[in-house]
């Protein structure tokens, strides 16, 4: 019987700092995984947006969309719960990058931010890169592997 109470203690508290270390992430350390990933879809976006829509238009006020990529920790509403948002800059860009992913009434889209965010390259290169910050915390915290 002593062996099962043991056993019930060791139970209990490990399951206790599993929560800790899972389920019970604060909003700054989920926004310390997702930025990770985030980081990813930045550099990536830039990548596409450079490579199908760069322009040689020297525009001295917004320079290019593809330099003017950011990444907020908090959601589109400011909130900072843990969610990252990933895009332009300034209203200028996001507008016409919509028009360019979207279409409008004089020209085709081309879907570039869609497919970018449907890649499945992109999306396990997103989720590595918040599975290995997610480790880093879990190894921070004394989490046993």
């Amino acid at each position: 019987m002593a062996d099962g109470i043991e056993m019930d203690e060791f139970l209990q508290k490990w399951l206790k700092q599993v929560k800790s270390i899972s389920t019970e992430l604060t909003p700054k350390e989920k926004e310390r995984i997702t930025a990770a990933g985030g980081q990813v879809l930045k550099e990536k976006l830039h990548n596409v947006t450079k490579e199908k829509h760069f322009s040689t238009h020297n525009d001295k006020k917004y320079g290019h969309a593809a330099n003017n990529i950011d990444m907020m920790k908090s959601d589109v509403d400011g909130d900072h719960n843990g969610s990252i948002t990933v895009g332009w800059n300034n209203h200028y860009h996001a507008m016409n990058m919509m028009r360019l992913n979207d279409g409008y009434k004089g020209y085709t889209a081309d879907h570039f931010v869609t497919n970018l965010i449907q890649d499945n390259a992109v999306s396990n290169a997103v989720l590595k890169a918040e599975s290995d910050e997610y480790q880093k915390m879990l190894d921070e915290k004394g989490g046993d592997d």
